[in-house]
C-alpha cells in the first residue's frame, strides 16, 4: 500500500515538475511578446514634431518644394515662412489667415484673410506685392497655374456665399453669387474653369461665363478642397473624400472609420497623391493608403486644420503652437507594424494567463481543485455554451453601461463634449464638484432622513398589516383582507403622488379642510412650500405605509413558519403576543433584511415623488443626489458629473446593503 502510495506521489511530482517548466517556458515567451509588442508599437507611428513654432495657434500653411520654404498662417494675424526650420521672414495683417497658396513660378504667396484682403508676398523676404479687397470674408483659395488668376469662396451672413475669380492685378473677372455655404475651390488644369464644393454635398463645375457645366452629389457638405497629384480632392463632414478630375469623373473615394465619433475638418495627401490625411476639429488624425484602407489612427491633442505635402513628408499643423511632419515613407509598414503589435499584445496576454493557470496546476491543494473545476465545465459544456448568450447579452444591457459610467466619471463628457473625440480625461474634478458645489451634500442629509425614516416605515406598519391577516379566522376572510390591501398596488405611482399633492394643497386640500373642520385653522400650513415641512411632508406621503410588496413578503414569511410552532407555544403559556415577539418575528428575520436591503436601494434611487410634489423644494429642502443626478443629465448636459454621482450612490449603495446583509448574518 505504501509503495503504490509512493508511485502515485513520485507520478504527481512528475507532472507538477511538467507543468512547471511549461509554465516558465510560457511565461517567458509572454515576456518576449511584450518587448516585440513594445517594438512594433513604436514603429506604428509615421508622425513626428518639428523644430517649427509661431508663439501662436496656426490655422493653415503650404509648402513650396522647390525652394523648400513653409509658409504658416496664425490666428494672431501673421503669416511666417521658415525655411530648413529657420524662420526667414514675418508679416503682420489686421485679421487671421483662412488659406495659403504658393506659385512657384512667380516667387509668389497668395493669402487669404478673414480681413476680406487677398495678400501677395514676395516668397523670398516677404514683401508685400498686392492687396485685394474682396469686401467679403473669405474662406478658400486658389491660383491658376500661369499665376494670372486667383479664384476664391466667401461667406457673407449664414447663407449667402460667392465664387469670384480675380486677375492678379486685382480685376474682377467672374461673382458667381450662391445661397449656400461654399466649402472649397479649385481652377482647373487649364485655369479656364473652376470647381466649387458646397454644404449641400455638391460638386459644381463653373466655366469662364459663369455658367454650371457638369456637377456631382456627394450628398455630404463639403468642408475643404485640395489638390491631389494631377487630380482634385474635397473631404465632407461625414469623414468621406472624393478624388476626381477636372471633368469631375470620381477617381477614388472612401470614408474614415470614425469610431470617436470626431469633427472632421480638414484633409491633406503627399505629394504623389497616394496616401490621404483627414485631420478633425478634436485633434484626431486618420490615414488611408493609397487602397484607401485606414491603416493609421491617432490623436494628437488639438484641432487639425491643414496638410501641405513636402517630398517624402507632410506637414501638418492646426490649433496650436505646433507643425508635424508625417514621414510618407513609414507610412507604408504602419499596417503590417500595427498587426504585429496587435497580435503580439494578444499572445502576451494569453501567455501570461495561461501561465498563470499553468502555476496553480503546480500548487497541489489548488491544482486538484483547478482540475477538477476544468473537468467539470468540460463535463458541463453545453450548458455553459448555452449560457454564454445569456451572458453577453447581459454585459451588453446591464454591466456594459455600468462600466462605461464608471469610466466617464473621469470625463468632461456634457452636451457639448458629446463625442469620444471630444472629451478629456479630468481626474477627480467631477468628484470635487460634488464637495465644493454643495449641492450633493445637501440631498445626502436629506437623504439620509429619507433612509431611516424609510427603514421605520418598512419595519412596523406592513410586519403589523401582515401579522393581523395571518391571525384572522377563515380563509375567505384573509383572502378579503389580503386582496384589499394588495389593491393600490395596482395604481401607477404618479398617480399616487398627484394625489398626495392635492391633498397637501394649501387651498382646496385635504389636510388643511380636516384641520379647519376640527377647528385647529393655527396648524395649517402650505405643506410643500414651506421648507421646515416640506420633507416631513414627502416622508408621510402615502400614509399609512402599508406598502404591498412588504404586506406580501412579511405575509409570505408568517404562512412558512407553520402552525405547529404557535400551537406549541400556546400549550406552553405563551400569550400571541410573546408568540410574535419572541417567536414569529425573530424567524421572519430573512424577509425583513429582504425587505430593508430593497427598501435602501429604492430610497437612494427614488426622486419620482420629490420631482412631483417639491421639484427638489422649496429651495433644496426636499433635494436628494438621485434628483440631482437626474437634473444633470436631463437639463443641465453634464453627463461626466452625473456619472461621477451615479458612481458615488452606487458605492454609497452597495456599502450601506452590505452593511446591513452582515449585521443580519450575524444576529442570524
Amino acid at each position: 500500500m505504501k509503495k503504490g502510495y509512493s508511485r502515485m506521489k513520485k507520478g504527481g511530482l512528475t507532472t507538477n515538475r511538467i507543468y512547471l517548466i511549461v509554465a516558465v517556458a510560457v511565461l517567458i515567451l509572454g515576456v518576449g511578446a511584450v518587448f516585440g509588442h513594445i517594438y512594433y508599437n513604436g514603429k506604428t507611428t509615421g508622425i513626428e514634431n518639428s523644430s517649427i513654432t509661431t508663439g501662436a495657434q496656426n490655422s493653415c500653411l503650404a509648402y513650396d518644394d522647390y525652394s523648400r520654404t513653409l509658409i504658416v498662417g496664425t490666428h494672431d494675424n501673421s503669416i511666417i515662412a521658415f525655411r530648413d526650420d529657420q524662420e526667414i521672414w514675418r508679416v503682420q495683417a489686421t485679421g487671421a489667415f483662412s488659406e495659403i497658396e504658393i506659385n512657384h513660378a512667380l516667387d509668389t504667396v497668395f493669402a487669404g484673410n478673414e480681413n476680406n484682403h487677398i495678400y501677395e508676398y514676395s516668397l523670398e523676404d516677404g514683401q508685400l506685392l498686392n492687396d485685394i479687397d474682396a469686401q467679403r470674408r473669405i474662406v478658400a483659395l486658389d491660383v491658376s497655374n500661369d499665376g494670372s488668376k486667383i479664384a476664391i469662396a466667401t461667406i457673407t451672413g449664414t447663407s449667402k456665399a460667392n465664387a469670384l475669380v480675380y486677375a492678379d492685378d486685382g480685376t474682377e473677372l467672374m461673382n458667381v453669387p450662391y445661397k449656400v455655404k461654399i466649402g472649397g475651390i479649385a481652377f482647373t488644369d487649364d485655369g479656364e474653369n473652376i470647381i466649387i464644393g458646397n454644404n449641400r454635398g455638391e460638386l459644381i463645375k463653373i466655366d469662364s461665363d459663369g455658367e454650371e457645366t457638369a456637377s456631382y452629389e456627394t450628398n455630404y457638405s463639403v468642408l475643404q478642397m485640395i489638390q491631389c497629384g494631377e487630380d482634385h480632392m474635397v473631404v465632407c463632414k461625414n469623414g468621406g473624400y472624393y478624388g476626381f478630375d477636372d471633368d469631375l469623373n470620381i477617381t477614388r473615394k472612401a470614408v474614415i472609420t470614425n469610431t470617436a465619433q470626431a469633427v472632421v475638418k480638414s484633409v491633406g495627401t503627399d505629394q504623389n497623391g497616394e496616401y490621404v490625411v483627414v485631420g478633425s476639429e478634436e485633434g484626431h488624425v486618420f490615414i488611408m493608403n493609397g487602397q484607401d484602407e485606414q491603416i493609421y489612427t491617432t490623436d494628437v491633442g488639438a484641432g487639425v486644420s491643414g496638410f501641405a505635402p513636402a517630398g517624402e513628408q507632410i506637414y501638418m499643423t492646426g490649433m496650436g503652437d505646433f507643425v508635424q511632419i508625417i514621414n510618407v515613407e513609414d507610412l507604408s509598414d504602419i499596417g503590417i507594424n500595427t498587426l504585429l503589435s496587435k497580435v503580439l499584445l494578444y499572445a502576451a496576454v494569453i501567455a501570461f494567463v495561461l501561465g498563470c493557470l499553468l502555476l496553480l496546476f503546480n500548487a497541489p491543494k489548488v491544482g486538484i481543485k483547478m482540475r477538477k473545476l476544468a473537468k467539470n465545465i468540460w463535463r458541463h459544456r453545453i450548458a455553459y455554451i448555452l449560457l454564454l448568450p445569456i451572458f453577453v447579452l447581459i454585459w451588453m444591457f446591464n454591466y456594459r453601461g455600468i462600466a462605461i459610467a464608471f469610466i466617464r466619471a473621469f470625463t468632461n463628457w456634457s452636451l457639448t463634449n458629446n463625442t469620444v473625440a471630444k472629451m478629456d480625461f479630468i481626474g477627480l474634478d467631477n468628484f470635487r464638484t460634488m464637495f465644493t458645489e454643495g449641492y450633493f451634500l445637501v440631498g445626502m442629509k436629506n437623504l439620509v432622513l429619507l433612509l431611516v425614516t424609510g427603514v421605520i416605515k418598512v419595519l412596523t406598519v406592513p410586519v403589523l398589516a401582515a401579522w393581523l391577516v395571518y391571525a384572522v379566522r377563515g380563509d375567505r376572510k384573509k383572502y378579503i383582507y389580503r386582496f384589499l390591501f394588495v389593491l393600490p398596488i395596482v395604481v401607477p405611482g404618479v398617480i399616487s403622488a398627484l394625489t398626495w399633492q392635492k391633498i397637501y394643497d394649501p387651498n382646496i386640500g385635504l389636510l388643511n379642510e380636516i384641520l379647519r373642520a376640527i377647528g385647529l385653522e393655527n396648524l395649517q400650513r402650505v405643506w410643500l412650500g414651506n421648507a421646515g415641512t416640506a420633507i416631513w411632508a414627502v416622508i408621510f406621503m402615502g400614509f399609512p405605509f402599508i406598502s404591498a410588496m412588504a404586506f406580501l413578503v412579511y405575509y409570505g414569511g408568517f404562512i412558512g413558519i407553520g402552525k405547529e410552532i404557535e400551537e406549541s407555544a400556546s400549550v406552553d403559556g405563551a400569550s400571541k403576543w410573546a408568540i410574535f415577539w419572541k417567536i414569529q418575528l425573530p424567524l421572519i428575520r430573512p424577509q425583513i433584511s429582504i425587505m430593508i436591503t430593497l427598501t435602501l436601494i429604492g430610497t437612494m434611487q427614488d426622486f419620482n415623488n420629490i420631482y412631483i410634489l417639491t421639484g427638489g423644494g422649496p429651495g433644496t429642502a426636499t433635494y436628494v443626489p438621485a434628483l440631482e443626478l437626474y437634473l444633470n443629465v436631463a437639463q443641465f448636459g453634464r453627463y461626466g458629473y452625473a456619472c461621477a454621482l451615479g458612481v458615488v450612490l452606487f458605492l454609497f449603495t452597495m456599502l450601506i446593503t452590505m452593511i446591513n446583509m452582515k449585521l443580519t448574518k450575524e444576529r442570524g
